[in-house]
């Protein structure tokens, strides 16, 4: 019968009623909002690293896309691609014959 009343005072929370437990309550309750706010916090701190991580891996690509770009716009603004589109479109334009002269404007 003792095992019984034991079994009966731990499932019942008779327990914490006799050890005093309920003096300390609103310790634990604090104690227990500190815990959810770190869960909390650590949560988001991990979804701000995925995030981050995942616009790391965009800003790479990106780059590399600029990267390529660029160096195909540069390779197409040679004079000698210039003139090769020309002649494929069949343009009317010529080459200048004078090299370029800075214009003076006096006031």
């Amino acid at each position: 019968m003792k095992v019984k009343q034991i079994i009966d005072d731990i499932a019942g929370g008779m327990w914490l009623v006799k050890t005093g437990i309920f003096k300390h309550a609103y310790f634990v309750i604090y104690i227990f909002f500190l815990i959810l706010v770190y869960i909390g916090m650590s949560y988001g701190f991990e979804n701000s690293q995925i995030k981050e991580r995942r616009n790391l891996g965009i800003i790479k690509d990106l780059k590399a896309d600029y990267t390529g770009k660029t160096a195909k716009l540069l390779y197409q603004s040679k004079r000698l691609e210039i003139e090769k589109r020309l002649v494929e479109y069949n343009s009317k334009l010529k080459n200048p014959t004078e090299p370029p002269k800075r214009v003076i404007i006096e006031r």
